[in-house]
């Protein structure tokens, strides 16, 4: 959910910049961590173009329009972009940019390999990996209720356990970033 993937990149950014400790100035900084929080959920806009497809806000049949299985969602990209970035700098700013582009996406991947999968071997195969191979169950609505799916959806979600672990970094994100206002 784009809470969890937004709190963990916040958090990774924050961290990374901490232990780097980059010759930069405190807004420069907090851009990086924004950009960092942003590049955690930037993979899953794609969600957008499958409610396009579907001319709707929920996800009609998840086996033809699998936003996961989409080049946005290919960890390989991400780096590329991420590193491309890095060695094409002009200035230290943007070196840690491009390292702050693969880490945010990447904290994306990892979430998403707990148990719905990533395309690892993209672009040698379209296969999810993931830590624990949970089929995503995704509320099977009738008609296009948009309030009623995503009711039931969150409902089912809930009994993740990539939820809990997205609680844990939405409160720890919360009580670093309250502390640092």
């Amino acid at each position: 959910m784009p809470p969890g993937h937004v709190a963990a990149g916040y958090l990774a950014a924050y961290s990374f910049l901490k232990i780097a400790k980059p010759d930069l100035d405190p807004s420069q900084l907090n851009q990086l961590v924004l950009w960092g929080t942003f590049f955690s959920f930037a993979p899953d806009l794609d969600t957008f173009l499958v409610f396009f497809k579907e001319k709707a806000f929920i996800f009609k049949d998840p086996n033809k329009n699998d936003h996961k299985k989409f080049y946005s969602h290919a960890p390989l990209l991400w780096l590329i972009a991420g590193l491309s970035i890095y060695f094409l700098a002009p200035s230290e700013f943007f070196k840690f940019f491009g390292l702050i582009v693969w880490l945010g996406s990447w904290t994306h991947f990892t979430l998403d390999s707990i148990e719905y999968g990533v395309m690892w071997l993209w672009p040698f195969s379209k296969k999810l990996y993931a830590f624990k191979d949970a089929a995503i169950v995704l509320p099977n609505i009738e008609e296009n209720n948009f309030i009623a799916y995503w009711w039931k959806f969150t409902k089912l979600y809930t009994k993740s356990i990539t939820f809990y672990f997205e609680v844990f970094f939405i409160i720890s994100a919360a009580i670093i970033f309250l502390n640092h206002i």
